[in-house]
């Protein structure tokens, strides 16, 4: 066991201050923490130092360059953590298998703010995924937030924003071509601006793609070109299921998976608008062809509520 005064390990478990300790994962633990609040009999947040709790790397990118691919490492980020996007492939997620946690909850979980238009992180590795984070655009029109190619990716309990109507994300998450089994639950995703435009962007083929529990809303104008969850091409054994999707606009979409081939269910999600939108409307919002969708609710502006009958895709009878 590096770094530990127990060699041998504890064959019958051990227990800290009342609390047993059980340590799931079998890879290296690594900590990053570049705020003022240290871990008791700690120092600051440095590159030099050797990763560890009482000694944290400083920035999230050299401690994954710290890691071992396909070992099962994990990074943990102390709250307050707070790190400026600043430039493309600012962090790169490229070894394989890496979990990256955060720690604190509201403003205190580790914050990623985006400073340059082209700024990115960029998840080459397989089998990344980001827990409890939180993810601002801070400058006008960023391009994409996260540029993903690896298969595996996962984001949970994590939150995206913009900093203002004009301080904007375009595009949050875009999954490359053939970037399979990827995994989003528990997110807030929210955008203020007017060019907001997918919160996930399926950029070519894909294959078991999971949005669960996810709350995605835009508050500023959309256009029918425009949608929350959106791919081209064919999305096979696509889960869409138990989400909440808000728009302002009767134009805009919530999911638009447009292209041939699709598979996969669409069930038991909110679509709300402010807008007083008609069933056509409604409709439209949802664009699944090829896919079961079904026990969706829709509600809009002033007494409008409908449940969508069990079918593949719309059809004339699916809003009533």
């Amino acid at each position: 066991m590096s770094g530990s005064n127990f060699p041998n390990g504890f064959a019958n478990g051990v227990t800290i201050r009342g609390v047993p300790v059980d340590v799931p994962n079998p890879g290296q633990v690594f900590w990053v923490n570049n705020s003022t609040v240290l871990a008791k009999g700690g120092i600051g947040g440095s590159n030099g130092n050797d990763g560890s709790y009482r000694q944290p790397f400083s920035t999230l990118d050299y401690a994954i360059g710290k890691c071992t691919a396909s070992r099962g490492d994990v990074i943990y980020i102390m709250p307050g953590h707070a790190e400026t996007v600043s430039s493309a492939s600012f962090i790169t997620c490229d070894v394989i298998g890496v979990t990256i946690i955060g720690l604190g909850s509201g403003s205190l979980r580790p914050t990623f703010t985006w400073s340059a238009t082209a700024s990115t992180i960029v998840v080459s590795a397989a089998d990344v995924s980001f827990v409890n984070c939180r993810f601002v655009a801070n400058i006008l029109n960023v391009v994409t937030g996260f540029s993903v190619s690896g298969n595996g990716f996962e984001m949970h309990n994590c939150e995206c924003r913009d900093s203002s109507a004009i301080l904007t994300f375009i595009l949050f998450v875009t999954l490359d071509d053939g970037a399979d089994r990827a995994k989003f639950t528990g997110n807030n995703f929210t955008g203020i601006g007017v060019t907001n435009d997918s919160f996930i962007s399926m950029a070519g083929t894909h294959d078991d793609i999971v949005v669960k529990d996810n709350y995605m809303a835009y508050s500023a104008i959309q256009t029918a070109t425009v949608a929350l969850i959106t791919s081209a091409t064919a999305c096979t054994n696509f889960i869409c299921a138990g989400n909440s999707f808000a728009t302002i606009s009767a134009a805009g979409k919530w999911i638009g998976l447009t292209g041939t081939g699709n598979t996969g269910v669409v069930k038991y999600n909110d679509f709300l608008s402010d807008a007083d939108q008609t069933a056509a409307e409604h409709k439209a919002g949802g664009d699944v062809t090829g896919c079961m969708f079904y026990e969706n609710y829709f509600s809009s502006g002033v007494d409008f509520l409908a449940l969508s009958s069990s079918t593949i895709g719309y059809t004339d009878e699916d809003v009533t």
